[in-house]
Formats: C-alpha cells, structure tokens, sequence
C-alpha cells in the first residue's frame, strides 16, 4: 500500500536484483522488513543506467554478472512479495529490459509477481500512456519523475498519469550525491504541490538521518537507497540492515 498524503514521513529503501548475488538478495530484503522499511524499490540491473550514479552502476555491473535480470527479477519479487505482505514493491527499471520482454506481457508479469508499482526513468509520459489503462487494471501503480527543471505544465501532465505516488527528483544529476534541503528546494516542492495531490516520493541525494529530518513534513517518501546499497557494498547486507533501522527510528523518535 502506498502511503497516502500528508502522512508521516515513509522511508523507501533499495535491492540491486543479483547483487551483491541473487541467494543475497532475500536475506537482504528480509533485514531490511526487519528494520522497518515497508516500501523497497526492486531494480532490475542495466549495462546503462543512465539516471544512476557510481554506487548503483557498480552495484548493476556486478548484478549482472551475477545473473540479475528482468526475469530475475520478477523471480524474486514472487517471492518476497508473498514472504512479506506488510511491504510495498515497486519495480524500478530502465526501460529496455521491460521493451525486450514486451510491454503488455511485462505489466502482466509485474502485476502477477505481487509487484505494486513501477518507475522507469527514460519512459517519457507520452510514450507510456498507451499502457496507462492496461497498468490499471493490473493493478500496477506508475510512477513517475519530476525534476526541478521540468516546467510547470509537464509537471500537471506528468502527475496525472501517475499512481500511488510521484517521485521528485531532488536534483540535477545522478543519484548518490548529497543535496542541500533549501530554499529553492521547498519552492521547488511547493510549486510541484500545486500540480497534484498524490503523495511525494523525494529520492537523489537522501543519505543521512539530517536529510530526514529536512524532509519530514513537507513529503510522504525519502527514497534512501544508494546510500544503504554502499553499506551493503561495504559492510555486508546484515550490518547496511542494522544501519537501516536507526535510520527508521530516527525519524519515528524525533
């Protein structure tokens, strides 16, 4: 279930499907229920990931040679989807994976593998209305991306073909940098409000418990996932776990 507006701040975190190996994978989705998160993006790895920083393509060359893939993926979520009912899967892909499987039967295959929404960052809002109907009756939520250069009206054209929620980039760039949480980023906020009443999903750039704390109130979602995925890199899924839940109960203590 996606959150709904003006609750509390969600913490979504992150799996790399086959990273860093496909047995890995359950035991880290596991500690990261354990540590509170409810919402986990399911990424299928890609030679090209064009919206990602070094954290998450290293992360994606790994996967692959692992054996990560769509099917992979979908492969996992079948499981973890039924292990773990509490939590929200979202699917985040770049969009030829999906292409070379098929649209129609990915979407099917998605909706079927217990996964409740997708973001793809190159699937542009009039290239995926086509599917937007097909999405609903599955019961796929789509979830698309704003950034802080998109103009006024592609953001209201944007949001109404989203689902669930819509994710704010916080930035320019690539994931994994740090963002300043300023001025100019709560008019930024402020001038997407305008445009919809969909919950908010701020990602690029969360990476510490201040970040939180500047997002509490004014968003639903911090998507807090390259920074877990270094944890993982560096410390092993159980430790990037134990690390997770402090940052949950940071936000639920304050």
């Amino acid at each position: 279930m996606f959150p709904t507006a003006n609750e509390s701040l969600k913490v979504m975190s992150h799996c790399v499907v086959g990273f860093p190996s496909l047995e890995e994978n359950e035991h880290a989705i596991d500690g990261l229920v354990a540590a509170g998160i409810r919402l986990i993006e399911l990424q299928v790895p890609f030679s090209d990931p064009v919206a990602d920083g070094p954290v998450l393509v290293n992360a994606c060359v790994k996967a692959l040679a692992q054996g990560g893939s769509f099917e992979a993926t979908l492969a996992l979520a079948r499981k973890v989807s039924r292990r773990h009912p509490e939590v929200t899967f979202v699917l985040m892909s770049y969009l030829n994976p999906i292409y070379q499987y098929g649209i129609p039967a990915a979407i099917d295959e998605i909706a079927n593998a217990g996964i409740e929404g997708i973001i793809v960052p190159d699937w542009p809002v009039e290239a995926m209305r086509p599917h937007l109907l097909h999405m609903e009756k599955r019961g796929v939520a789509p979830i698309l991306m704003v950034t802080p250069n998109t103009a006024s009206a592609r953001i209201a054209e944007i949001a109404s073909a989203s689902r669930g929620m819509l994710y704010v980039v916080s930035r320019m760039g690539v994931t994994g940098s740090s963002t300043h949480w300023g001025e100019e980023f709560q008019t930024y906020i402020a001038r997407v409000k305008e445009h919809t009443n969909l919950p908010l999903a701020v990602g690029f750039g969360v990476r510490t418990r201040e970040d939180l704390q500047a997002l509490r109130g004014r968003v639903e979602v911090a998507a807090f996932c390259s920074q877990y995925i270094e944890w993982q890199a560096e410390h092993g899924s159980e430790r990037a776990a134990e690390r997770m839940a402090q940052v949950v109960q940071s936000i639920q203590a304050a």
